[in-house]
């Protein structure tokens, strides 16, 4: 909780008790007016000092504050949870404390959240929140709080959320109607951000506006998302008495009817709490109120609410409508999805005068307005006295340590200022984020950074990073220095882009990380089919700011244009955000797509290496048959770089198909090495020709390239773990781990990284630790069947084989329906101690043309078959180099 928070809580607590009891609830109602939260504090702050005043002759509102002082003085500052280091205490509540805390791994700011023990406090319900906690982790949207990361530390479970800055919306309505234009643009971020989550089957359960974030730009963020329902007690186990500590889950005055009455909800209990939310930022009020929980309950359930449009003259009668609608006390009879409600906000736009009323010539997002100032705090308390004794010292402190603080900051920023001169050798184009947060376009957003990248790629003498090293920074509030810090360059192009139909505009500007000065930036106005000649200028334009002499063959490239058909164009975004998905349904998308792209323009050889990739993929992730897959992906490389010879990406595809279906182990070589001499920042070119040496058992050479693969694209969990499996390839098993460990503390929810671990621990014989790493990585691996094969392995090694062959009939059932690769099956038969089996198994995998035999040489898990003749046998068919 903050020292402001606590001063006001301070200041209503004495007026409270200089009051006579028949007098306090009065007074309560009028200061607390709008801010439910707070006459809480209070009220039980006065139930715990009413028994100290029985005993003592001590100034209640003293021992208040002691107990105040205590509460800061116990917090974790400056102690470290895991891999965060606690900076500051933000907050505290039902579900525990938040704290400002660094990451020190990846060196960003995070809120992280220490829940209660007592929330979760027998095993099951713990294993249950961290499972749930993980799916909530998987939401993506602009106007949604991003979990990083559920774990636990020192005993308690917490969560790393983004850090946004900002008001709450409680105290941005402050008890007073918001303008129009404020409402609107919440309201349809709000919504939009609970649609989404919807459609994930994850309903928030406690909305309402201290859950609400409003940034200085006007985005809200949804915080807690899921974590009412993940906190929910067990199904079954209802409690029936309506106590201040809280029966049910949730708030009371934002709680649905159904919810309060303890009955199973679903998402249409977030849109009555959504309905609430509506209803105070139209007129200030909660529509439902009482002098206790137990009132404001039986308030929801018994009685009406006053229409919004009679207590604000200037609501619309079809805004009020909304509200209506969405207060509905039977779930029938509300909005039964939240796109019904986000049609009829719009509605409502366009009555009051449409989008272009929402904005401003400063150039604002559209839809978004700046944040509404927060009610000034005067320096007198609320009987007009002036703040004195111990809050005021405290403020005092307070404002002298950030006057020293600041005095330092700027002493420091005069002496060790960069300069300013230095040559940009690294770049990163960040995703391109939206000038209004309703109407995103992820596809066109990611995509005008990819073409960007590609083009900017061909400068020889900069580095530029990959796309997949920068996706991460979509989100709207993403600063462009923090961003470039983490990517370790020298410059960012951070960018905006808003289509409205046939016209788009688009803002472009280059930052120096150095010092966060803006070195360049232009806007473009133009018709959506002349999105190539802004990508023209824009890459000719940093080119120049680069200050590099470009060759003829570089400045050709640089203009270069895949297509002309902005059709195709489209088409190909989209394939590329799905496919960068890394979901089967991904790929299998992104493959349509591709598809679609080639129909409209035959010639696009971009789109045929995006084809090549998907098919790639899909058999390389085991979602198709290798013979299903790698032949068609082989088709379309080819034709890429029939179309053009210069494309890495296709190059890079040949040479895929090669190693792991041909087994052409030349070719494959011949095509990595030609994608890294044409784009020698082309982390993937490096990651596959790193996977096809350890193969070849080049084990050195391996683990350089996968070095410098992670060096292009730093924050990549799988060019990270890459290193690790280098390592382990070498039987470098303890180097292995600590390279695993290290990606850990990136991601702790990577179920590739648990598998890895697992891997080494069965190499080095500790089963049990092996055994412990699969059981995390399959929750959190999806359908992949590696994991559950590599634990029937470590299972059958350690002695458990009616466990190991559970799971192995499993998967050899599994392989009826879908593709298993045989190998895994061979893997369990080797744990077993049944060769026969095991080579029967391999015969089948080198029939099947098994991706994964091209790992024969040097994968440990085959070292126990080595030393038998079919083993070499199967070697000599295969091809590889004895």
């Amino acid at each position: 909780m903050t020292p402001e928070r606590w001063q006001q809580i301070e200041q209503v607590l004495q007026a409270a008790l200089e009051c006579e009891p028949a007098e306090r609830a009065a007074l309560l109602e009028r200061e607390c007016t709008g801010d439910p939260s707070l006459r809480e504090e209070v009220e039980s702050l006065i139930a715990a000092a009413q028994p100290a005043q029985s005993f003592l002759t001590g100034n209640a509102v003293d021992d208040a504050s002691v107990l105040l002082e205590e509460a800061e003085f116990s917090s974790l500052t400056g102690r470290q949870v895991g891999h965060y280091l606690i900076q500051k205490q933000l907050g505290s509540g039902g579900m525990g404390e938040v704290y400002l805390a660094q990451d020190v791994g990846l060196h960003r700011s995070v809120a992280l959240k220490l829940l209660d023990s007592t929330l979760t406090g027998d095993s099951a319900t713990r294993t249950r929140f961290l499972r749930e906690a993980r799916l909530a982790s998987a939401l993506d949207h602009p106007s949604i709080c991003t979990i990083h990361e559920v774990g636990e530390a020192a005993g308690r479970l917490f969560i790393a959320m983004q850090y946004v800055g900002g008001e709450t919306l409680r105290r941005v309505i402050g008890g007073r109607p918001l303008g129009l234009d404020s409402l609107l643009s919440i309201s349809l971020q709000v919504a939009d951000a609970l649609s989404a989550a919807h459609s994930q089957g994850i309903i928030h359960r406690d909305i309402k506006p201290a859950n609400i974030i409003i940034t200085p730009r006007g985005q809200a963020k949804v915080l807690d998302f899921g974590l009412a329902k993940l906190l929910e007690r067990a199904e079954g186990e209802v409690e029936t008495h309506l106590t201040m500590t809280g029966a049910v889950m949730g708030t009371p005055v934002a709680m649905s009817p159904e919810q309060a009455r303890g009955e199973h909800v679903d998402h249409r209990s977030d849109i009555f709490s959504f309905g609430v939310v509506l209803y105070e930022m139209a007129t200030g009020r909660i529509p439902f109120s009482g002098r206790s929980k137990a009132d404001v309950i039986s308030a929801l359930l018994n009685q009406a609410h006053t229409p919004a449009a009679e207590l604000n003259k200037e609501i619309t009668t079809r805004l009020s409508a909304v509200v209506d609608r969405a207060l509905a006390k039977e779930p029938s009879e509300r909005y039964q999805t939240m796109a019904e409600v986000i049609a009829d906000l719009r509605q409502v736009v366009k009555e009051v005068g449409g989008l272009d009323r929402l904005f401003s010539s400063s150039d604002l997002p559209r839809g978004v307005v700046p944040l509404v100032p927060p009610r000034r705090q005067g320096w007198l308390g609320v009987s007009g006295r002036r703040i004195q004794g111990r809050a005021a010292r405290v403020l005092f402190a307070v404002m002298a340590v950030l006057f020293v603080g600041l005095a330092l900051a700027i002493y420091s920023s005069r002496r060790e200022q960069p300069p300013t001169n230095m040559p940009i050798k690294s770049i990163a184009v960040l995703p391109f984020k939206p000038l209004s947060a309703e109407s995103r376009d992820e596809a066109l957003e990611l995509g005008m950074a990819d073409t960007l990248i590609n083009k900017l790629s061909n400068i020889r003498q900069v580095t530029v990073r990959p796309l997949s090293a920068v996706r991460q920074y979509a989100g709207l509030e993403q600063d462009a220095a923090t961003a470039g810090r983490e990517q370790r360059v020298d410059a960012v192009l951070d960018g905006n882009i808003q289509r409205s139909g046939e016209t788009m505009r688009v803002t472009v500007r280059l930052v120096r990380v150095a010092d966060g000065r803006e070195i360049w930036a232009e806007r473009f106005d133009e018709k959506l089919t002349d999105i190539f000649s802004v990508q023209d200028s824009v890459s000719s334009k940093v080119s120049g700011l680069l200050a590099v002499t470009l060759t003829g063959d570089e400045k050709e490239q640089l203009t270069k244009r895949q297509t002309g058909d902005v059709e195709a164009y489209q088409l190909y975004l989209i394939g590329r955000y799905h496919l960068n998905r890394l979901t089967d349904d991904g790929f299998r998308k992104g493959r349509d797509y591709f598809q679609q792209a080639i129909d409209k323009d035959p010639n696009y050889a971009l789109a045929y290496a995006g084809l090549a990739d998907a098919y790639n993929r899909l058999s390389g992730f085991n979602a198709i048959s290798p013979k299903e897959g790698f032949a068609k992906a082989k088709a379309a490389a080819m034709k890429a770089l029939e179309l053009d010879d210069k494309l890495a990406e296709a190059h890079t595809m040949l040479g895929v198909v090669n190693f792991f279906y041909d087994w052409d182990w030349a070719g494959a070589e011949t095509e990595f090495r030609r994608a890294i001499e044409i784009n020698p920042d082309y982390s993937d070119a490096h990651q596959m020709y790193s996977y096809h040496l350890s193969a070849m058992g080049r084990f050195d050479e391996g683990v350089g390239e996968m070095r410098r693969a992670q060096e292009l694209d730093p924050v990549s969990l799988e060019k990270n773990v890459g290193i690790g499996e280098a390592l382990y390839y070498q039987r470098r098993y303890d180097e292995a781990i600590e390279q695993y460990q290290r990606v850990l503390e990136m991601d702790p929810n990577s179920g590739l990284t648990h598998w890895a671990i697992g891997n080494v621990y069965v190499e080095k014989g500790r089963y049990e630790e092996a055994i412990a790493e699969y059981q995390k990585a399959i929750p959190l691996s999806g359908d992949s069947p590696d994991e559950p094969a590599s634990l029937a392995c470590a299972y059958a090694l350690s002695g458990k084989r009616r466990e190991a062959r559970v799971i192995l009939d499993q998967l050899k059932e599994h392989s009826k329906q879908s593709y298993i690769p045989p190998t895994i099956i061979a893997f369990i038969y080797t744990g077993l101690g049944e060769k026969d089996q095991a080579f029967a198994w391999l015969d089948k995998a080198y029939d099947g043309r098994d991706s994964i035999l091209v790992y024969l040489k040097s994968e440990p898990t085959y070292d126990g078959l080595r030393s038998d003749q079919r083993f070499a046998a199967l070697l000599r068919r295969v091809g590889l180099p004895q």
